[in-house]
């Protein structure tokens, strides 16, 4: 006997709620770290899930192929909106210049584990846009470099690679802003 097309509709919600519900934190996530920009994380996910969304034919089941896939999705959304973003700065700033956010330098000991956390966030923003991303999902997302390869459209050999290099990267200039003296007082 078949299922009526009510049930099967109420099954299908169901079961794209329970896939909202498992993937959207993680998504947003990995999201948000590559935009730095939580509402356009949020447009980024929303985006991911219509795409599978429009795309659904059959029973899913939560597996690393989903798992890469929807990251994938979600990787070619945030970097759709990267460039749109950029195409707008560029016609902005042909008609103003961005005014330098200030942080007062008076913070306090109790922001010392956010001053690395902000070196760490500048070290990474000095990387390629790629070096970034795979560092996020190697890093933040703890992907596996197979993951990784599946989501960035890379082989693994040049996942390793191109993470060994930007680890490097990193470290470098990670040591440069450490070495770098701080105009705010001493403890």
């Amino acid at each position: 006997m078949d299922k009526k097309p009510k049930q099967l509709k109420a099954e299908k919600r169901v079961a794209f709620e329970t896939l909202v519900r498992e993937y959207e934190k993680p998504l947003l996530r990995y999201a948000v770290r590559l935009l730095r920009d939580q509402d356009a994380a949020q447009d980024v996910v929303q985006n991911t899930f219509l795409r599978f969304l429009s795309g659904w034919k059959e029973a899913w089941v939560p597996s690393p192929q989903l798992s890469s896939w929807l990251y994938r999705v979600a990787h070619n959304c945030a970097v759709d909106y990267i460039r749109k973003e950029s195409r707008r700065r560029a016609l902005h700033e042909k008609q103003s210049k961005e005014i330098p956010v200030t942080v007062d330098p008076n913070r306090g000991e109790a922001f010392r584990i956010s001053d690395e956390a902000v070196q760490a966030a500048d070290a990474l923003g000095t990387l390629s846009e790629r070096d970034q991303q795979l560092v996020i999902l190697k890093i933040y997302e703890e992907k596996s470099y197979k993951e990784i390869s599946t989501i960035a459209g890379l082989t693994i050999t040049n996942v390793g690679y191109i993470l060994h290099h930007a680890m490097k990267k990193l470290a470098v200039e990670l040591t440069r802003l450490k070495e770098t003296p701080n105009d705010g007082p001493t403890s």
